[in-house]
């Protein structure tokens, strides 16, 4: 497996329509759902009002809306259904031999210049 991907879990583990929690790195929590036997990634924090919640949403065709306000992101994209807004970060992932391997976020290291 590519060194970018980290391993999560076996595809049996992650139950229709529930969100599985996992810890990637010290700053970011991902989640696994599973719908109509497809999986997606998406960031463990609402980007709306920053709850690390999602995992606990509810999920409505291809959307998970957050729990503590209600609003939707598609998983696939992470935008809301007006497109409008915040949008939740998404992450790739990989299906080998029924495992489950996401992508590691890039980080950004800001610019710093003294004047």
């Amino acid at each position: 497996m590519d060194k970018d991907y980290v391993k999560l879990c076996k595809t049996s583990e992650v139950y229709n329509k529930k969100g599985k929690l996992f810890r990637i790195d010290d700053e970011t929590e991902v989640v696994i759902f599973k719908v109509n036997d497809n999986f997606y990634a998406v960031d463990n924090v609402c980007p709306h009002n920053h709850s690390p919640l999602i995992y606990d949403g509810y999920i409505e065709g291809m959307y998970v809306a957050c729990p503590v306000h209600g609003f939707q992101f598609h998983l696939e994209t992470g935008e809301q259904p007006t497109k409008m807004g915040c949008k939740l970060r998404t992450f790739p992932l990989k299906i080998e031999n029924e495992v489950i391997y996401v992508k590691k976020p890039d980080r950004k290291i800001f610019d710093f210049k003294w004047d």
